[in-house]
C-alpha cells in the first residue's frame, strides 16, 4: 500500500485538497483529528503524559484536559519533545493499522503539516505533495477560518517549520474552488503526471527495466529510477523501497548502459542475465562472496566466450549480486528496447 503524505503551511488548502481525495474514493487519515480522537480512545495514552510531564491532565470525567495540556507544553520544548514522544508512536501504529484496513485502494493520504519532521515517520512516505498559496491568502483564509486576529495568525506562522524534501509536488492553490479541482485531477490522477509515476509500478513487477535500474557509487544494492528532481535523480532501493535523491554527479550507472565484454565483442548486460537463467534456472547466482572458481566456473556455463583479460571476477561478483537482487526483488522478465520505444511514443502522444 502507497502513501502519499499532503502537507503545507497554515491556510495553504491541504484540507481542501484532501476533501477532494475522499470524493474520489482515496481514503485520508487527518493526524491532527487522529491525535485528538486517541486521547479520548487509547487508555494508556493520557497516564503516560502524566507521567512524562510530571503533572495531572485529567478532567472530572477522566479524560485529557487539554487546555491543562496546551498550558503545560506551550512555553516549554523540552515538554512539547516529552509529549511527542509518548503521542507519535501511537500515532503511528495507529496509523499503520488503519493502512492496513485500506489495502485494495490504489493510495491513502496522510494529512499532516509537521510529520515529515518526525523522524520516526520517515520512511512511510511514497510521495510528498505540497500545498501552497501567497502568504497574504493564506493568512486572510486562517483569519476567517478560526475568527482570529492577524498578529495570532502570523505568530502561528513563524512557529510552524516545514520540511519540505526535494522531491515534492506543489500545487499552487491561489485560484477558485474549480482550479483547485483539476489541479488535485492532473497531479492526482493524470496518466502521466506526479503520482501516477510515482506510483504506478506494474511495468516493475511484471517486467524490469534496466534503463531505468540503476547502480550508484558507493552504494549497496539496485535502485530504481522514479523520477528527476532539481539536483539529480530520485530513486527507489529495490531492497527497503526507500526513496533518495541523489545528485547528477553521484555516479549514476544503468544497467542497460552495461556491457561484458567477449571474444566476439560487447554483449549487454540484459542478455548476460537471459543466458545465466538458462543455467541457473530457478537457482540463484552464486554469492559475490563465493569462491572465484565458482564465479568462473558459471560464467563459463553462460557466457563461455566472455574475455578474461577484460571480464575480471571482480565483474563477475557486481553481476551475479545483481541478478540475485532483480531475481529477489525484481523480475528476471526484461523490457525490449521495442517496448520501451513505444512506451516513450505513447507518452509523448498523450
Amino acid at each position: 500500500m502507497k502513501t502519499v503524505i499532503v502537507t503545507g503551511g497554515i491556510g495553504s488548502g491541504k484540507s481542501a485538497v484532501c476533501a477532494l481525495l475522499r470524493e474520489r474514493g482515496i481514503p485520508v487519515y487527518d493526524c491532527d483529528s487522529r491525535v485528538k480522537e486517541l486521547y479520548d480512545e487509547d487508555p494508556s495514552l493520557v497516564p503516560a503524559l502524566e507521567e512524562a510531564l510530571g503533572v495531572p491532565l485529567r478532567d472530572k470525567a477522566g479524560l485529557l484536559d487539554r487546555a491543562a495540556l496546551a498550558r503545560r507544553i506551550f512555553p516549554d520544548p523540552q515538554a512539547r519533545d516529552a509529549v511527542e514522544a509518548v503521542v507519535y508512536p501511537a500515532l503511528l501504529k495507529d496509523f499503520m493499522s488503519w493502512r492496513a484496513a485500506h489495502s485494495k485502494t490504489p493510495f491513502v493520504a496522510l494529512e499532516s503539516a509537521v510529520i515529515l519532521s518526525k523522524p520516526l515517520f520517515r520512511g512511510i512516505a511514497d510521495a510528498v505533495v505540497v500545498v501552497d498559496a501567497p502568504e497574504e491568502i493564506r493568512l486572510r483564509r486562517a483569519m476567517e477560518r478560526d475568527g482570529a486576529s492577524q498578529e495570532a495568525v502570523r505568530e502561528r506562522m513563524a512557529a510552524q517549520q516545514l520540511l519540505i524534501p526535494a522531491d515534492a509536488c506543489v500545487i499552487r492553490n491561489e485560484g477558485t474552488p474549480e482550479d483547485l479541482r483539476k489541479e488535485v485531477e492532473r497531479v492526482f490522477f493524470g496518466k502521466n503526471d506526479y503520482i501516477c509515476k510515482l506510483l504506478n509500478n506494474e511495468t516493475r513487477i511484471m517486467k524490469t527495466d534496466l534503463a531505468k535500474t540503476l547502480s550508484i557509487r558507493g552504494q549497496h544494492g539496485l535502485f530504481l529510477y522514479i523520477a528527476q528532481s532539481r539536483t539529480g535523480a530520485i530513486v527507489e532501493a529495490f531492497e527497503d523501497k526507500k526513496r533518495s535523491n541523489f545528485s547528477a554527479n553521484a555516479g549514476i550507472t544503468t544497467l542497460a548502459d552495461i556491457s561484458i565484454y567477449t571474444d566476439e565483442g560487447e554483449v549487454k548486460l540484459q542478455d548476460v542475465f537471459g543466458k545465466m537463467h538458462e543455467v541457473l534456472g530457478d537457482k540463484d547466482a552464486p554469492s559475490a562472496k563465493a569462491d572465484p572458481k565458482e564465479l568462473k566456473a558459471l560464467f563459463d556455463k553462460a557466457l563461455p566466450n566472455y574475455d578474461s583479460e577484460r571480464f575480471y571476477v571482480s565483474h563477475m561478483k557486481k553481476v551475479v549480486e545483481w541478478y540475485n537482487a532483480l531475481k529477489k526483488y525484481a523480475s528476471l522478465d526484461f523490457v525490449t528496447d521495442e517496448e520501451r520505444e513505444a512506451e516513450a511514443a505513447g507518452n509523448a502522444e498523450a
